[in-house]
């Protein structure tokens, strides 16, 4: 499966909840999630929000099993009035060897608040299609979040219409499993979205 069936599937499950204005933001940790992520729960129409980190040479060297060099996640939110919000993330990514720009795209289930049984809350698991991995976001603070990828993710090149290698997914190191992300602009994430109603909302500011 390729980048733009992948990003085109997103989409779509994004947007079956529809966009009538009886539209319900989830649970109570469904809008306590989106209160931290985007500021405000979700209404009617999709939400977005956009963290990135760039690691200096100075945080490499004393992390030399770490290879990313650059992350950037858009986390997408819809509400739906059936089984619950739908959430989506998008991932770019550079390696500290390599100028070359990743991608990665999942979709995210209804947020549930697991602490008490020894899970976490205000956290996002979400799935990468093809047996891709697993990504988690969990909110840090106002301004940032956690993301973990424990087992590397599929990848593939930013703006690849072919199937990448399973090798890619080895390009994560054995330090690169959890990441701090801090809130930016949306436009700095406008080449991650699924479509041009989304590029379109995000420089709107939503």
């Amino acid at each position: 499966m390729n980048r733009f069936t992948i990003l085109a599937a997103l989409a779509l499950s994004l947007g079956l909840g529809g966009s009538g204005p009886g539209r319900a933001a989830g649970s109570s940790d469904d809008e306590a999630f989106q209160k931290r992520i985007f500021g405000r729960v979700m209404d009617s129409k999709r939400i977005h929000a956009c963290f990135k980190r760039a690691y200096d040479a100075p945080h490499l060297a004393q992390h030399p099993q770490q290879n990313v060099r650059t992350m950037l996640l858009l986390v997408t939110g819809e509400p739906s009035d059936d089984s619950g919000p739908s959430y989506g993330l998008g991932m770019g990514v550079t390696f500290r060897k390599s100028g070359t720009h990743f991608e990665s795209a999942g979709n995210c289930g209804a947020i549930h608040d697991t602490s008490g049984a020894g899970g976490s809350a205000n956290t996002a698991h979400c799935g990468v299609d093809c047996d891709g991995g697993s990504i988690d976001v969990a909110i840090k603070d106002a301004n940032s979040v956690l993301v973990s990828i424990p087992e590397g993710a599929r990848i593939w090149k930013a703006g690849d219409t072919d199937d990448q290698p399973a090798s890619e997914r080895r390009r994560f190191g054995a330090d690169d499993k959890v990441f701090r992300l801090d809130k930016t602009t949306l436009t700095d994430c406008l080449h991650l979205a699924s479509d041009d109603k989304d590029k379109s909302a995000m420089r709107r500011g939503q």
